[in-house]
């Protein structure tokens, strides 16, 4: 599902799609994505032409564990049934 990351800095957009060969975005999953991580306290966005890269611009404190939270907290959501969004 993730076709990209990229960003600057602390500044990330992980860009979301169905099909990583033709990169066709994930317009209804990321949303999904972006509830979830709120449901379990990360907030994230969207952002992009068609809505499928989450954006993470975390507070000039985030730290190594923080970073671990995410990656876990994330994968754990990635795990979930998405293909009903």
């Amino acid at each position: 599902m993730i076709g990209d990351v990229r960003g600057s800095g602390l500044f990330l957009g992980i860009d979301l799609v169905r099909d990583r060969d033709s990169r066709e975005p994930a317009m209804m999953q990321a949303p999904y994505i972006v509830n979830r991580l709120r449901d379990r306290g990360i907030l994230t966005g969207t952002d992009g032409p068609y809505h499928n890269v989450v954006k993470l611009r975390p507070p000039l404190v985030f730290s190594e564990a923080d970073a671990d939270l995410f990656i876990a907290t994330l994968d754990s959501v990635l795990d979930e049934d998405l293909a009903k969004p």
